[in-house]
């Protein structure tokens, strides 16, 4: 499924793209949508469950966070989600892209430019398998080669990525990289792991990996 939260101030705003999204999704397969009118609705949702793929996000915020102070916050606690900014003026773009933000749409949107971002965004992030894992490691962001993570490990709230160069720790949930990760080749094998299939050299009442590792 995917998950989409839109934060945006204006309450007509924020419906008149959730209709849009709805009409461009509708042959897509499952999504979901969650609203928000200010960067701290949207931080304490995503801080809680971690869960949204895609977010939509105004620039020009009320409350105590800006779109771009938002942005920054989201980037370090869910490095893997993307950002498409929305705002009135041009003149913000230059500012929003060091958040690394997945497009900027400039108000009012057409429905053409819409649907050719959406479109893209389902063929680059969806339809095509990530070659990285980007993760948040002691506040820096950093990416994990997917071709060289023997398999992931749950340790209550972190996750331990065994990899070819040793084991690397940062905060996530088990259900959320399985479901990120599922079409790169990872396979749940357990409650607690998450297995690289690349590196399956035996099947049998565990998976022996070519790492010597048995989970």
């Amino acid at each position: 499924m995917l998950h989409i939260a839109v934060c945006d101030p204006n309450a007509g705003h924020r419906a008149a793209l959730c209709d849009a999204l709805a009409k461009l999704l509708f042959d897509s397969g499952d999504y979901r949508f969650a609203c928000f009118s200010s960067g701290e609705e949207l931080l304490e949702q995503q801080g809680r469950e971690n869960v949204f793929q895609l977010v939509f996000l105004e620039i020009r915020l009320a409350g105590s966070l800006n779109g771009l102070e938002t942005a920054g916050q989201l980037r370090y606690r869910a490095p893997n989600t993307d950002i498409i900014f929305l705002t009135g003026a041009a003149e913000y773009i230059g500012a929003g892209y060091r958040y690394h933000a997945f497009d900027f749409l400039v108000k009012p949107v057409p429905m053409a430019r819409l649907q050719e971002t959406v479109g893209r965004y389902l063929e680059e992030r969806l339809r095509h398998p990530a070659d990285f894992l980007n993760v948040s490691i002691q506040r820096r962001s950093v990416q994990l080669p997917l071709r060289q993570i023997y398999y992931l490990e749950s340790q209550r709230r972190k996750v331990a990525a065994h990899m070819v160069e040793g084991t690397v720790e940062f905060y996530a949930r088990l259900d959320e990289l399985e479901q990120m990760l599922s079409p790169s080749g990872f396979l749940r094998c357990h409650q607690s792991y998450l297995v690289n299939m690349d590196h399956i050299v035996q099947a049998d009442s565990q998976f022996l990996l070519d790492s010597g590792d048995a989970v």
